[in-house]
């Protein structure tokens, strides 16, 4: 149809084109738009599963280093890791059962807001900074030092 209307419009105005134009845009953009959400699919879902099994990763095997966080906390990071994995996989099956030119369900961009959410929280958590030596201690052990040097000193003499 399209190559028709150019043959029996060859003379028609720069206006006529341009309406034309977005006649056919309309028709192919959700096609391209769809083709472009299945081809990088495959790379977010591997990407969002990646962030999951890092903070999981993190908190299950992070030892010394996350010591100082609330177990709450740490287990607040495993529950969002397992809702996150849970909503990936619902909606791959979702997405599976569709075919290819019904528009997704899964979408890149909620993979990249649900990952972006997933990395805050988690962010946030982890990057809750060791608490601080108690600095009293370390005076009073320093004072009983000079004061057992002063003492041994002293018995020398």
């Amino acid at each position: 149809k399209a190559e028709d209307w150019l043959y029996d419009n060859f003379d028609a105005t720069k206006v006529a084109y341009i309406d034309k134009l977005d006649e056919l845009k309309a028709v192919g953009d959700p096609v391209v738009w769809r083709s472009k959400e299945a081809s990088m699919r495959p790379e977010w879902i591997e990407a969002f599963q990646g962030t999951v099994s890092n903070y999981r990763g993190a908190v299950e095997n992070g030892g010394e280093k996350y010591s100082h966080i609330a177990e709450e906390k740490l287990a607040s990071i495993v529950k969002a890791c397992n809702d996150a994995e849970a909503w990936l996989k619902d909606m791959c099956q979702k997405q599976e059962g569709l075919p290819k030119h019904e528009k997704p369900v899964l979408l890149c961009a909620d993979m990249e807001q649900k990952n972006k959410e997933l990395a805050t929280m988690a962010d946030a958590i982890l990057a809750e900074p060791k608490p601080a030596p108690p600095k009293e201690e370390k005076k009073e052990e320093e004072k009983m030092e000079v004061d057992e040097g002063a003492k041994a000193e002293e018995k020398k003499e």
